[in-house]
């Protein structure tokens, strides 16, 4: 899983509330579709990371500043996060604060405002219990 799917993965994660396992399978196109809670998750991240498309019925943008940065929005919450190059995410997605963490294995482990999250990745499937 590249950077870029973890923060849709984010941000996604940062509007559903957990109802049981969540599922994304990114193509090699960039496209990233699945489930989240009872939402569906269909977005499209470009070589430059920046990400568009629908998370739940929401539509979300974010760019990269290609530095690890990424502003944009979900819906009407503002996204601020920061990627540190040694799979640290920070910063906010409306008022909640992100930490999380990928280790070089594509286990995600960390915080979304009150949510924590652990999901793997196997190939270009991502999957959060």
């Amino acid at each position: 899983m590249t950077r870029l799917t973890l923060t849709s993965l984010a941000l996604a994660l940062s509007i559903f509330p957990s109802y049981g396992q969540e599922s994304l399978t990114t193509d090699r196109s960039g496209y990233t579709t699945g489930s989240v809670g009872n939402g569906v998750q269909n977005t499209y991240t470009d070589r430059y990371g920046n990400t568009q498309g629908w998370i739940g019925g929401k539509y979300t943008s974010t760019y990269s500043d290609g530095y690890g940065g990424s502003t944009g929005t979900i819906g009407n919450k503002r996204v601020n996060t920061y990627e540190d190059g040694y799979g640290r995410t920070t910063g906010t997605i409306g008022k909640a604060q992100v930490n999380i963490y990928t280790d070089p294995s594509g286990h995600t482990t960390g915080t979304i405002g009150r949510r924590r999250l652990n999901c793997y990745t196997a190939g270009r499937t991502t999957t959060c219990n």
